[in-house]
């Protein structure tokens, strides 16, 4: 008898199993996954972090963080994209709009930049590993996902892209619940100092500060978030578009897409 069996080849797997924009994403996944090495790292620091007079922090407010609970969505997507491309999570790349658009806010608003300045001007003082936490969650993760994420559309354009609403109305759930969260924590959740613990400070410390707390959650939530949406869509819609009509021009003419 013939051993019809095949010794599983790492090399073929990546040349003739892999689409173009699954191969960038294997790139992605090793982003993520140091992206995931660091939430991690910030959960299990964040434990040794509960001394009187020291900045609050322990599993559960590491565990709420928009950047965390962000880096570990890139990083299952990235996962089922490359080795689980059929899967239903995936399907009309709504998990990848979800993802690009949290991340987008992650970056604009996770708060490294202002720790670089402090830390910079000796007005605080964070460790090495907290840095590079935040540089990589915060700047390098979100700007290599997003980057990628159009060239999913370059590389291997779909016919068409779904309408706005169909992106918009089911993405803005988590932000919807995450809004919530973050006004009402300050009214159930002190410190072991007592303090008010409030997701981003003064800004939506409800108690505090209601009318600018709240103003902003709904302004972040429901203006926010859809622009963020309409922003990333577009422009996938361009590149899809675009990129679409190139690869049905070369098929006529009987060319292999690079």
């Amino acid at each position: 008898m013939t051993d019809t069996k095949q010794k599983f080849c790492i090399r073929n797997w990546y040349h003739q199993t892999l689409t173009k924009s699954q191969r960038v994403f294997l790139v992605v996944l090793l982003f993520n996954a140091a992206g995931l090495g660091f939430v991690v790292y910030n959960f299990f620091s964040s434990l040794q972090t509960n001394a009187f007079g020291s900045p609050f922090m322990n599993g559960f407010t590491t565990i709420s963080s928009f950047t965390n609970q962000t880096s570990v969505l890139l990083f299952i997507f990235s996962f089922v994209f490359v080795f689980y491309p059929n899967n239903s999570l995936l399907k009309n790349e709504r998990f990848l709009v979800f993802c690009m658009t949290y991340t987008l806010f992650t970056f604009l608003t996770g708060g490294i930049f202002q720790n670089l300045v402090d830390q910079t001007a000796n007005r605080t003082n964070f460790s090495r590993a907290s840095l590079a936490s935040g540089i990589f969650l915060q700047i390098v993760n979100p700007i290599v996902f997003i980057f990628c994420g159009y060239l999913r559309f370059v590389f291997n354009p779909i016919k068409k892209i779904r309408g706005y609403s169909k992106f918009i109305l089911p993405g803005m759930i988590y932000p919807i619940i995450y809004m919530i969260y973050v006004l009402t924590i300050p009214l159930v959740y002190k410190t072991p100092d007592n303090v008010v613990y409030s997701v981003y400070g003064n800004y939506t410390n409800v108690i505090t500060n209601r009318t600018m707390a709240i103003t902003i959650g709904v302004l972040m939530t429901f203006v926010y978030f859809p622009g963020s949406f309409i922003f990333i869509i577009f422009f996938i819609r361009r590149f899809n578009d675009h990129y679409y009509r190139v690869a049905q021009i070369r098929a006529r003419l009987g060319l292999k897409s690079k």
